[in-house]
């Protein structure tokens, strides 16, 4: 069934089309992937669809029984509330039901017999609904959410006006996901989440019951969750039914076929032509003009494909470095009388390309910034090997001049020509007059497309990366990826990003239990060693007794379960004799008729199908008395 349905939606700003209309149609259930290079307008489609943003044209049908909610709807919290009291705000109605309840018990004590019938039938309509919808799980999904969205038990506690900006976003993803709306509109939900975080996400949204809309650079999560990707392209909306890696199999061959079809076009035109020039003159000129008037009518297809010329990246390391890159022995570090982390041994061969990977708050920035000498440990010591150059990209760009243009930024810091610098910052993915912005107006993916080019030009053999792909969008990663993964030098690096690290790495530093483990692989191998570990471990039998409190509760309400079970059993009962006695007082008047006699036939046939009806009712009239016992 169609819940949201868009046609020719456009839209402009400053002149400019973001799309041009565009039409959509999402099932129930569905979870879309919407993907696209940064300003394609994925952010603005969803303003659209969520109402915040009116389209110059087009028509958006929802119904207006489909509820909905938007991750960048930050709502205006009351500041002194806690993390626990804004996710348990989401479950208003049930909390709301919860308290009639109360005070409906609260009446039974001292009402009348007359009132109590009332009262009793309201209780056991509100409490079949509050069942219904889960009531008693409140506490339980409250906690389930926070705890899987990185939140401490003594995080739920605090006053939000104490949490970061990324807490922040955190705990309005796990308002969100509280509320359960029937479509849930996500724009890069995966930003402030650690691994583990987003695991747990994409776990909850697999199993999700309604409808999700989500905008992610985060390959890897949109391989678990999307079942169909929607890509803004020039404009326009294109739709790839699967996950992330199947819509770029659909790509590559719709790519190599409009490719055959453009070269063959090609072919045809470069004949033509030949045709035209040859003849356009002679006996044949009004076959040659004929011809033309082809050529002038054909719709020329666009050549889409990459340019096949371009050569791989050169590397120019200034020099190579000593086999042992860095050895870090028995490091600890503590902030504020909290341990970050202890008995920390590290050992970097060259070559080695390594990720660093953790919770939030773990201390990985830390521990590079102690490599880098620019934080001292509390203990241990750290030794740079023989001939190392570092190299450091970090999220506040400090190796950018913000005041020169981004060409200029390229020319003057390396000393080439203006043809070498756009022809790496194409690369780069800038092209045309990108390259003529200062770099103070750029985004932050810009910048850091800048920021690694440069690190790269310096020709430094140890990169130190403090997550890299923060700003970047799929693209620009991509682009970054193939220029590490070709990378002759050593690599240590901070990313979230599991997709890239996959590309990149071939070992790990895990932090564990406030300090690391090394493991040989890539993270997708981690993670299932990780899985297979946890399926082989004895599962705990012993179960946490109830209180005598516990089961009397737990006992009540399953008393008050099986009564309205019982109560409604009867009630169809009760119902389908009536429609029986009905049937046969029909039937017998029907047998009564004396001119249904003539027709032997039809009076056996009455007879037969009374005989069945009446026995039917007496085993209804038993199923009646034992009900009637019981309730």
């Amino acid at each position: 069934m169609i819940v949201l349905q868009a046609k020719d939606l456009t839209i402009s700003f400053g002149g400019q089309k973001v799309f041009d209309e565009i039409s959509l149609a999402i099932n129930e259930k569905e979870r879309i992937g919407l993907v696209g290079v940064n300003g394609s307008g994925k952010s603005t489609l969803l303003k659209c669809l969520t109402r915040e943003l009116e389209p110059d044209k087009g028509d958006i049908y929802i119904s207006s029984q489909t509820t909905y909610a938007y991750l960048e709807q930050l709502p205006d919290y009351d500041i002194e509330k806690t993390a626990w009291e804004v996710v348990m705000d989401s479950f208003e109605d049930l909390l709301a039901m919860r308290q009639t309840l109360r005070e409906l018990e609260s009446k039974m004590a001292r009402a009348d017999e007359q009132e109590l019938d009332k009262i009793m039938a309201k209780y056991a309509e509100v409490t079949e609904a509050y069942e219904l919808n889960n009531g008693y799980l409140c506490e339980s999904m409250a906690q389930k959410i926070l705890t899987g969205l990185g939140f401490s038990e003594e995080e739920y506690s605090r006053p939000i006006k104490t949490f970061s900006g990324g807490q922040k976003t955190r705990l309005n993803i796990a308002r969100l996901l509280a509320l359960e709306p029937d479509i849930l509109y996500l724009d890069e939900p995966t930003n402030h989440l650690d691994m583990s975080s987003v695991e747990w996400l994409e776990e909850h949204l697999q199993n999700y019951k309604g409808t999700i809309i989500v905008v992610s650079h985060d390959r890897m999560f949109l391989d678990k969750t999307a079942t169909r990707i929607l890509e803004l392209s020039n404009r326009k909306l294109y739709s790839y039914p699967g996950n992330y890696s199947n819509y770029l199999k659909q790509k590559a061959l719709i790519s190599a076929a409009w490719e055959k079809a453009y070269q063959k076009q090609q072919a045809y035109i470069k004949k033509t032509e030949a045709y035209i020039a040859r003849y356009k003159a002679g006996i044949k000129s009004k076959q040659a003009q004929g011809r033309q008037k082809q050529l002038d009518r054909l719709e020329r297809i666009e050549n889409v494909a990459k340019d096949a010329t371009i050569a791989p990246w050169e590397f120019k390391l200034q020099q190579d470095s000593g086999q042992d890159v860095l050895k870090a022995e028995d490091l600890a570090k503590s902030y504020n009388d909290e341990l970050l982390f202890s008995k920390v041994n590290i050992h970097l061969r060259k070559g080695d390309k390594v990720a660093v990977v953790g919770p939030n708050g773990c201390g990985k920035t830390t521990l590079l910034k102690i490599i880098l000498g620019q934080v001292l440990p509390d203990r241990g010591n750290v030794n740079i090997g023989s001939r190392i150059i570092m190299g450091y990209f970090s999220q506040e760009f400090e190796n950018l001049n913000q005041e020169r243009t981004v060409l200029d930024e390229i020319i003057y810091s390396f000393d080439i020509t203006i043809e070498q610098a756009r022809t790496l910052l194409g690369r780069m993915l800038f092209t045309g007059d990108d390259v003529l912005k200062t770099i103070s107006s750029l985004s932050g993916g810009e910048k850091a497309r800048i920021a690694i080019l440069k690190l790269l030009l310096t020709g430094a053999n140890f990169l130190i990366l403090d997550d890299p792909t923060n700003h970047l969008d799929i693209e620009s990663r991509l682009v970054v990826e193939d220029m590490l993964a070709n990378y002759p030098g050593t690599i240590l690096m901070v990313s979230h990003d599991r997709y890239f690290i996959d590309q990149i790495v071939n070992q790990l530093l895990v932090f564990e239990k406030k300090t690391i483990k090394h493991f040989l692989g890539n993270y997708s191998e981690y993670h299932h060693q990780k899985v297979m570990e946890n399926l082989n471990q004895p599962k705990d039998v012993e179960k946490k007794k109830p209180s005598e409190q516990q089961l009397k509760r737990i006992e009540d309400k399953e008393k008050a379960r099986i009564e309205r079970r019982l109560k409604r059993d009867l009630s169809e009962v009760e119902d389908k004799i009536a429609d029986l006695e009905q049937q046969i007082a029909i039937i017998e008047t029907d047998l009564a008729d004396p001119q249904y006699y003539a027709d032997v036939e039809k009076v056996q046939e009455l007879s037969q199908k009374l005989e069945a009806l009446n026995n039917e009712l007496d085993m209804l009239y038993e199923k009646w008395e034992e009900l009637m016992s019981r309730v």
